[in-house]
């Protein structure tokens, strides 16, 4: 486990109300929050439910099918300039 603090929702009422299901747990990742000088831990879920249908669960933030290109942009963004290839334009 990790030593961070857990940022989660309490999906009970989801489960039972909107027939939530935990399609697959994706582990956690442990962002730094520059505010406050910390970090936290969210667990990663892939999750369906029949009001948002199938969306990604970064712990109480739910990242649906609009986000997930934004989500996969911002990757490859990273990824490239860990690469440093070409398209890498530092932002001022």
């Amino acid at each position: 486990m990790t030593d961070f603090p857990l940022l989660d929702a309490n999906y009970a009422a989801a489960n039972a109300e909107v027939g939530r299901e935990v399609v697959a747990d994706l582990g956690v990742i442990e962002p730094r929050i520059d505010e406050t000088d910390s970090w936290i831990t969210l667990p990663m879920r892939l999750v369906y439910d029949q009001a948002g249908g199938l969306h990604i669960e970064l712990g109480p933030y739910a990242i649906d099918q609009r986000d997930i290109p934004k989500l996969r942009e911002a990757i490859r963004q990273y990824d490239l300039a860990n690469q440093g290839g070409p398209g890498l334009r530092r932002v001022q």
